[in-house]
Formats: C-alpha cells, structure tokens, sequence
C-alpha cells in the first residue's frame, strides 16, 4: 500500500538530496529511513535555506518517490558523519508557497498554529493533501499517473 509523507528539511540539504537521487530524514537516524517504503511518495518542506539559518523558505521544494531498495548508510558531512537513507526519485516541480496550501490541508486544524504540524521530521499524510501539494508544485498530472500505479 502507498503512503504519502512530508519531510522537513532545510532547502539546502533537499537539494543535495535531489541531485544525488536520495531522501533522508531527521538528521539521518536509521528508524526514520525505515518508516518510508519503496513506492511511497515524499514531498520535502523547507522552512529556511539552512538548518536554523539563512533566509526563510517556507515551501515545498521537492516531491518524488521512494525506489526500490532497503536503506542503506552513507558518508553526510567531511567530518565524517553518516547517516541512513533510500534512493529516491524526484520530479522537476517547481517550489511552491505553503501559505496558500494550509486552508486546505486536512490536517492543519487551527490555521494559527500551523508550524507545531511541521515540526516533525517525517509525518504521514493523506493522499488528498498529498495530490494539493503535487498540483500546487505543478506535477498534477505526473503524480496522478504515478499514482495510480500499485506497486
């Protein structure tokens, strides 16, 4: 069965993530690679450019799939940290603004707090906000065929 999760990572580290065909979550820890499964769909949510620094960003900035494979450990920083991650592929989407989105997501129930929601590092999703935040990132119609597609 698919599952539809949002990720919470600095802008910066999604993109690292994209161009290498991966998906990590909170800060690496095996038990978090072990939630997702291959064929479960991922959008990462960027709230800044850097972990704790740089400008805001406060949008989804990736959305793509988890491929086959098991998690699997690999070198994150010079210093030598590692960390547990799932080969992904990712859609050429382009950004887009969570503030139009939190109106309309079934899990955001008071619009004032909505941050507490993504304070997580990974969380589920149903698919019907998952489909808002593909058509919001302008990949509708790749998701919708995606899918449809039972693994």
């Amino acid at each position: 069965m698919t599952r539809y999760w949002i990720g919470v990572a600095a802008a910066r580290h999604v993109r690292i993530a994209v161009e290498n065909s991966f998906a990590m979550f909170a800060h690496g820890r095996h038990s978090a690679a072990l939630r997702t499964r291959p064929g479960d769909w991922v959008a990462y949510y960027s709230p800044r450019e850097g972990m704790n620094e740089g400008a805001e960003v406060r949008a989804f900035t990736a959305i793509g799939r988890i491929l086959p494979g098991e998690p699997h450990e690999q070198l994150m920083t010079a210093a030598g940290d590692t960390g547990w991650q799932r080969n992904a592929e990712w859609l050429p989407a382009r950004k887009a603004d969570i503030y139009p989105l939190l109106d309309r997501f079934s899990f955001v129930r008071d619009r004032g707090h909505w941050g507490m929601y993504f304070r997580k590092s990974l969380f589920p999703v149903e698919p019907v906000d998952f489909a808002l935040i593909a058509e919001a990132m302008g990949v509708a119609d790749a998701f919708g065929r995606a899918g449809t597609q039972e693994d």
